[in-house]
């Protein structure tokens, strides 16, 4: 939950204040729910009669037991509150809330909306006759206070309430990503010490320096392509343990490598269904944040939150027939070893192979098995770039049981062959 502390520690907010005064000439001040000073930018006593009043421990708490009613009465009701102070001058509150909890209030005012006259003196003096307070001491500075019209006292009452409520959505905002910070950190360290005590077991010498695994990675497309949120940020968080531990040092490195994540991610969002145009817009965004990032927690936040983008533009896709090309989709990634055909796959969404055909086309502007060809390519190049794949085990792992027919696909694909594609990605590592 938000605090006033927090609201207030930034500094934005003492900022936001002395504009107001900028822009209105009426000073605006913080106030606990107890009516206590917590933020003031300018004196209290600028005004004279609240300099006068605030001379005395009573007059204090009379002010502070004033602005503590008004801000209870402005949370009530949801909007800025005018009031009268015990000293007579006018003021006004705007509640900070956040949820159903007073932090407290944004105070201003201390004017006076009529021409003083004889009753004003005597009222004030009436008020504040026990403070050791003279009416010629009210007398003398009544001229001096500042005075405002109603539609002026209006106005910047409705801005200042526009204040009060930006303050606790931007700081509840921020609070919710220093958490979501936190909680990152926490899930990564758990999965880097695991990391670490798995290859503590597997081998006698040092951790084995190596990128995250292709496996992984197929693993997280296709969670990404089903929509299972909680599933592909427990995926990611292992990638990521992995990723510090090979380059825990090179914060260019880990960009790299995260940037090419997002690719990957935004591959398989538009494969889901997500609009193409969209995730464009998202990677565009995503690159532009990446580039002013300096810290690794906060590059692995990002990471997260590109996640999260790609899978709400999944969820949101258009729902027609996408569910069901969606579905293939999902099927053919996670069985890029097998021997699929169009009838395997029709069979998983209860279609005719010829329905689902068209159906597919008429999606993704290409055919199944044409597809199903470039997924497997993509992953094939993915296993390849892992210095300790063979080709023989690559072909098997995208559904070629000859190693020889694969060598041929990849070199009529790419123009080079499968052997000499790995040393090149390897020596670029």
């Amino acid at each position: 939950m938000t605090s006033l502390h927090e609201i207030v520690a930034d500094g934005a907010l003492s900022q936001v204040l002395r504009s107001f005064k900028e822009a209105t000439g009426i000073a605006a001040r913080v106030v606990s729910p107890d009516g206590d000073p917590v933020l003031a930018p300018s004196p209290w006593e600028d005004c004279f009669l609240c300099a006068l009043v605030r001379a005395s421990g009573e007059g204090r708490c009379r002010c502070a037991q004033s602005y503590a009613r008004a801000a209870q009465q402005a949370s009530s009701i949801g909007e800025p509150y005018t009031f009268q102070c015990h000293a007579g001058l006018i003021c006004w509150a705007a509640p900070l809330v956040a949820g159903d909890e007073l932090l407290g209030s944004i105070l201003c005012g201390q004017v006076m909306m009529w021409d003083p006259d004889d009753f004003f003196v005597d009222e004030v003096a009436q008020r504040t006759h026990d403070l050791g307070i003279h009416r010629s001491q009210i007398q003398a500075i009544v001229p001096r206070l500042e005075q405002i019209s109603p539609r002026r006292v209006q106005s910047a009452a409705e801005l200042l309430s526009a204040m009060a409520t930006y303050m606790v959505q931007s700081e509840d905002l921020a609070l919710r990503q220093r958490n979501e910070i936190y909680r990152q950190q926490r899930l990564l360290g758990e999965a880097i010490q695991e990391r670490k005590r798995l290859e503590h077991q597997l081998f006698a010498g040092p951790p084995v320096r190596s990128m995250y695994s292709p496996i992984q990675e197929r693993e997280l497309m296709g969670a990404v392509r089903s929509g299972r949120r909680t599933e592909a940020k427990r995926m990611l968080n292992e990638l990521l343990a992995r990723v510090f531990l090979t380059e825990p040092a090179r914060l260019d490195i880990i960009k790299a490598r995260l940037l090419e994540l997002a690719v990957f991610l935004s591959r398989a969002a538009v494969e889901a269904g997500a609009e193409p145009q969209l995730i464009l817009g998202l990677n565009y965004s995503a690159v532009q944040a990446l580039s002013r990032l300096d810290a690794f927690e906060d590059i692995c936040f990002w990471i997260v939150g590109v996640l999260d983008k790609f899978l709400d533009a999944v969820a949101n896709a258009p729902q027609s027939h996408s569910g069901l090309v969606r579905e293939c989709i999902c099927f053919m990634h996670e069985n890029l070893n097998a021997r699929l055909s169009v009838t395997d796959i029709a069979e998983q969404v209860h279609l005719s192979p010829s329905r689902l055909s068209h159906l597919f086309k008429a999606e993704t502007g290409i055919s199944i098995m044409g597809y199903l060809a470039r997924a497997r390519l993509d992953e094939a190049k993915r296993l390849l770039a892992s210095p300790n794949a063979s080709v023989a085990r690559v072909a098997e792992q995208v559904g070629f049981a000859d190693p020889a027919h694969f060598s041929r696909y990849f070199k009529r694909a790419e123009g080079i062959s499968p052997s000499d594609y790995r040393q090149r990605a390897i020596t670029a590592e």
